[in-house]
């Protein structure tokens, strides 16, 4: 009886003197959300690797293969869908329109009657999405497209194969091919996949995804992106920092925007630690992702500028996985101390 009285003369005292208070915070402790039990192995940073699972896993299709793809030009990936078209698998693929290797693609895969097609962008608006759906109980969703460079590059591939799939094939493929051609799949409503916790989101709903968990985060901000010039993103890198958070990231120093220098210099003057990405044989980061306290990551189809959030069709993946997260820490970490300090055309290696 004495603590009741004693908890209403509190918050008495607090209505009198005008101070507010979360009352919901008194009663209920934080809980973490739900955990993804994506593996690290599921995440794969070797090009090599990558393009040989790739064509591991198109070649066990039995049923359906959907693709979405910024650029195809891999000889050996177009010549198996065209095999496994024969034999019966349904394939669908949508190919940004204004990458010239595409055309090439799309009319030696239409002579084949494979269904392809260009997504039907608006002028300037390119399709990053990069994906590859098979039997609706896999999926690799790419940093790099399909080419020479791609799966060279600094690249990451995340395999897969839990409830993801399903939200990826329905609330992505199936309404991109539907925007584009009229016709909806047959994709069952409902899937067996055990659920992985892993949030799928399209434009305009990526840049959303990363400033709440920006937001969200208590301790650090940890990410590897090729651009970062879109100004709430670059406000709400600069707040974290300024709030005492670790911030650090790794920029890719062959993408300079013409507004970069003095985005650099906020970020810099507010306690954003920069280096810059460093290739041995000058290849470009393929990969656009951010860390949060060390526990979950979010991966994005592209880097962070006006453009990708405003006019392109993107793609992001989060992912609140602490054992896939460490296995993204070493990589940060390997880059991080491998990095330049400063821009290599204006600093020293």
């Amino acid at each position: 009886m004495r603590k009741r009285f004693i908890a209403i003369l509190m918050l008495l005292c607090l209505f009198l003197t005008g101070c507010s208070i979360d009352i919901k915070s008194l009663f209920v402790k934080d809980e973490e959300g739900p955990i993804s039990n994506l593996s690290r192995d599921a995440l794969l940073f070797d090009g090599k690797v990558v393009r040989t699972k790739t064509l591991e896993l198109i070649n066990s299709a039995t049923e359906s293969i959907y693709i979405e793809q910024r650029i195809f030009k891999d000889e050996s990936i177009k010549n198996l869908i065209i095999d496994k078209a024969k034999s019966g698998v349904e394939v669908r693929i949508l190919l940004d329109q204004f990458e010239t290797p595409n055309r090439t693609v799309l009319n030696e895969l239409k002579s084949h009657n494979i269904s392809i097609q260009f997504y039907p962008a608006q002028k300037g608006q390119t399709n990053e999405a990069k994906f590859l759906i098979v039997d609706l109980k896999e999926a690799l969703v790419f940093s790099h497209p399909w080419t020479e460079n791609g799966f060279s590059a600094a690249n990451f591939t995340i395999h897969l194969t839990g409830r993801s799939v399903h939200k990826l094939a329905t609330a992505v493929f199936n309404r991109d091919w539907s925007f584009t051609t009229t016709l909806s799949l047959d994709i069952p409503k409902e899937s067996p996949l055990p659920e992985d916790n892993i949030i799928v989101a399209k434009s305009p709903n990526v840049k959303n995804q990363l400033i709440a968990q920006v937001q969200n985060s208590k301790e650090s901000i940890w990410a590897i992106v090729n651009n970062l010039t879109e100004p709430d993103t670059v406000e709400e890198f600069i707040g974290a920092a300024t709030n005492g958070l670790d911030v650090r990231l790794i920029l890719d120093p062959n993408v300079m925007p013409s507004n970069w220098p003095s985005t650099l210099q906020k970020l810099e003057e507010s306690g954003v630690e920069i280096r810059y990405y460093k290739s041995d044989d000058n290849l470009p980061l393929g990969m656009n992702l951010a860390i949060f306290d060390g526990k979950n990551f979010i991966h994005t189809s592209s880097g962070w500028s006006y453009k990708s959030f405003v006019m392109n069709q993107e793609l992001s993946l989060t992912v609140p996985s602490p054992t896939a997260t460490e296995a993204l820490i070493e990589v940060f970490d390997q880059y991080w101390q491998s990095g330049y300090l400063t821009p290599p055309e204006i600093g020293e290696g």
